[in-house]
């Protein structure tokens, strides 16, 4: 429930207090996950709406994401009560079809879900938890890499094989994730899985509606694409969805190697002039206009980055770099592709190039 509590609203809400608590299916809820923002979750993301928790069935640990309606009910500037109580139920309701989709499709290199549904209210209250358990990965990429010195190129390569499977799996099901970053690529080391995409809540589809399909940027800002910070909105479904998930996935590369993003580098070297005020510039330049230094920019920094790759592999990661992350989301893809009717971008030739490259990182691994 919300209560008022000497002036200040404070929430106490029933998905805040389910430790103890079962699932349908027989999990128990046994730990409450940190909000991010929250002490203990600089690493985390998510939903102003959703609590993270551990659970535990048969001695395995599962991760369930519970959707607390009644948060909803907080003011939050710039909304409606009945405006915010669309958005969580729309938003959790449209990642439970995609997930359905993708599980139906047994698409392999999406995390995987144990079990949804919703949690009965608690003694006293009237509002159930609406929830997804889904399998826990080891960790994710952001972490694994801030926290170690000691990865290698095959293990690197193999989760950009892995990631880059599980987006043409996704395209095939005509589905664009929105938002890959590393914080949602999820490692199974321990399981032998590799790694898997998780996170769907900013997917879109083709025939689905979803409240985030308007806005020109869906996922995280510090990873867009540069026609989103400029607010373009390609018409093309290949060059709105499918180019910003390659983009995506050339960032994340860059990640895994140098530890870098492009768009650090354009916060960093971009004049004020040619910055957009989402990137704290005065905002007056165009995409168009601003499209040549961005090219510049980035290719400058391909370049530099060429010491942190593998020896054997600089140009050929440098030029997959130039491909998923070309500033221009026309010419974004692979060159061949892009040629061929409808456009595309080429995903499966990623696919098999990221999976040679990590065959011959182990070659070179064990040599």
């Amino acid at each position: 429930m919300v209560m008022i509590l000497q002036g200040q609203l404070v929430n106490q809400s029933t998905a805040s207090n389910l430790v103890g608590q079962k699932s349908p299916g027989g999990w128990t809820i046994v730990r409450q996950l940190p909000r991010p923002g929250e002490a203990g979750a600089e690493d985390q993301t998510g939903s102003w709406f959703s609590i993270g928790y551990i659970a535990t069935k048969d001695g395995k640990e599962a991760f369930l994401k519970v959707i607390d309606i009644e948060r909803a009910l907080l003011p939050r500037e710039g909304t409606t009560l009945i405006g915010r109580l669309k958005e969580v139920t729309d938003s959790h309701g449209f990642e439970c079809s995609i997930l359905d989709i993708c599980t139906k499709a047994k698409l392999d290199r999406i995390v995987r879900i144990l079990e949804k549904g919703e949690l009965p209210p608690l003694a006293g209250t009237l509002v159930p938890v609406p929830y997804i358990l889904f399998e826990l990965a080891d960790g994710d990429v952001r972490k694994v890499v801030s926290r170690s010195n000691k990865l290698d190129d095959a293990w690197r390569l193999k989760v950009l094989h892995d990631v880059a499977v599980g987006l043409q799996q996704l395209h095939g099901q005509e589905i664009a994730h929105q938002d890959l970053k590393p914080s949602n690529v999820l490692i199974f080391d321990g399981a032998g899985k590799g790694a898997k995409i998780g996170d769907l809540g900013r997917a879109s589809r083709k025939g689905m509606d979803a409240n985030h399909d308007n806005l020109v940027i869906a996922g995280a800002r510090n990873y867009a694409p540069p026609e989103q910070i400029y607010g373009i909105i390609p018409e093309r479904w290949v060059e709105r969805r499918e180019s910003c998930d390659l983009y995506h996935l050339g960032t994340l590369a860059m990640f895994i190697f140098a530890g870098v993003t492009p768009t650090d580098r354009y916060l960093q070297e971009l004049h004020e002039d040619i910055r957009p005020r989402v990137w704290q510039g005065k905002g007056t330049c165009e995409y168009s206009v601003a499209l040549p230094v961005l090219t510049a920019t980035f290719t400058a920094l391909v370049e530099e980055i060429k010491a942190d790759l593998p020896v054997w592999a600089k140009d050929e990661l440098a030029q997959i770099l130039l491909n998923a992350c070309n500033p221009d989301y026309k010419k974004r893809g692979d060159p061949d592709a892009r040629k061929r009717a409808g456009s595309p971008i080429g995903i499966d030739t990623f696919v098999s190039r990221f999976d040679r490259l990590a065959k011959r990182a182990l070659v070179e691994l064990r040599t």
